[in-house]
């Protein structure tokens, strides 16, 4: 390991990430961290591969890379509505038989098939494809579409289910959508936990300028940029995000989207 190197980040340019990106985005760290930008589920390759030493990835890679170390207190979970997690069906959920899925996310394609299976007894063939609606829709019953694409989808004459909606519902618990997880041979930096708090820090006091940015790219108004950002999206992994985390990951390797259950376990912070 080159411990001269700076240190590798990725960056999911997506508005629910940007809080949490912001301040390396904006000279954070300048000098000792590399950015790099990605979907979720290229993140995650490259934190697997080790072209990266953290990333932002959706929570269920974090049972398919070993030995990865979640940054404490961070994340992108929903305490209900997303807003930002949808399954668009033409028909009742119960009757889908088969799925167009944006590969996006990862973890919102286990969650959709977890939620039909257990939910809504329907066991759906899947399909990936890119997040275009009208093409998903063309030859499938239902499509899921994440993050920037389903905030500017349009929902006429479709049955929409918010996934976060239904996992809070089901369960009455947060979901945890991702967070920032560390390689255990990423290079040593003194105090970085401290540069992961800071930089959603300085993200939340930078909310009236991300909202003005998102005006000309997502097409909702100020109000509701303003409400997705502070309400529908929230940073914090607290206790109730731990105890989903570990239902839905049981769910997960239930359901046979990982192999093996493992203890969340986090990047000390230093005393």
């Amino acid at each position: 390991m080159d411990e001269s190197r700076p240190f590798r980040l990725s960056i999911i340019d997506y508005l629910n990430a940007t809080p949490l990106n912001y301040g390396f985005k904006h000279s954070l760290g300048e000098g000792l961290f590399e950015l790099q930008f990605h979907v979720p589920s290229l993140c995650a390759d490259r934190l697997r591969t080790g072209k990266v030493d953290a990333g932002l990835i959706s929570s269920i890679e974090y049972l398919r890379i070993p030995e990865l170390r979640i940054v404490p207190g961070l994340c992108i979970s929903s305490v209900k509505r997303v807003r930002s997690v949808l399954l668009l069906s033409k028909v009742p959920p119960e009757e889908i038989r088969n799925l167009a899925l944006d590969a996006s996310s990862r973890t919102s394609i286990v969650l959709a098939q977890v939620l039909l299976r257990e939910r809504y007894g329907a066991s759906p063939r899947v399909d990936e494809m890119p997040p275009d609606l009208a093409g998903m829709l063309a030859n499938h019953d239902a499509a899921l579409l994440i993050g920037d694409a389903a905030m500017r989808a349009s929902r006429a004459g479709l049955i929409v289910l918010d996934l976060a909606e239904e996992w809070h519902t089901w369960t009455g618990l947060p979901f945890v959508f991702a967070f920032w997880a560390i390689r255990p041979d990423a290079p040593p930096l003194p105090n970085l936990v401290a540069y992961f708090q800071r930089s959603l820090e300085l993200g939340r006091q930078a909310t009236p300028v991300i909202v003005e940015a998102a005006l000309r790219g997502i097409g909702w108004t100020r109000l509701e940029l303003q409400e997705y950002l502070t309400e529908n999206i929230q940073y914090v992994l607290g206790a109730a995000e731990e105890r989903s985390l570990a239902l839905f990951f049981e769910k997960a390797v239930k359901h046979g989207f990982a192999n093996d259950l493992k203890p969340i376990q986090y990047l000390e912070s230093p005393t």
